[in-house]
């Protein structure tokens, strides 16, 4: 038997959550929201909810840092400090019990010692 009719009403890509800002949120930070990486799509309010695209394994994403993270080959893992949306080359906070950070992804390629915009591998 046949379908005589259906109707479908796109709402979004797949690939993004719907995310309520504690703080307010400039496009372009990078976001861990429930524990997934997530970049954000146009600035969203304190208060207000927006969407966030989810990083999949193998996108490539551009990342511009105010301070240079230093000297890095490719293929070396990048961390992101959930609390300020910063990235870092070390996975934990270096205190004496150590705060985990979450991988973010590799480097893409080569970084130099005062490079401010490079390449991460989503993983």
């Amino acid at each position: 038997m046949a379908i005589s009719r259906t109707a479908a009403k796109f709402r979004k890509t797949g690939d993004t959550l719907d995310y309520t800002a504690a703080a307010a949120v400039p496009c372009g930070a990078i976001i861990a929201a429930s524990g997934v990486n997530c970049l954000a799509f146009s600035p969203i309010a304190q208060g207000d909810t927006g969407a966030l695209k989810i990083l999949q394994r193998g996108e490539v994403i551009e990342v511009t840092t105010d301070e240079a993270i230093g000297e890095t080959a490719a293929g070396t893992a990048i961390y992101l400090i959930p609390a300020s949306g910063l990235v870092t080359k070390s996975a934990n906070d270096g205190e004496d019990t150590p705060t985990a950070y979450p991988l973010l992804g590799y480097a893409r390629a080569a970084i130099g010692a005062t490079d401010l915009t490079f390449e991460v591998v989503c993983s």
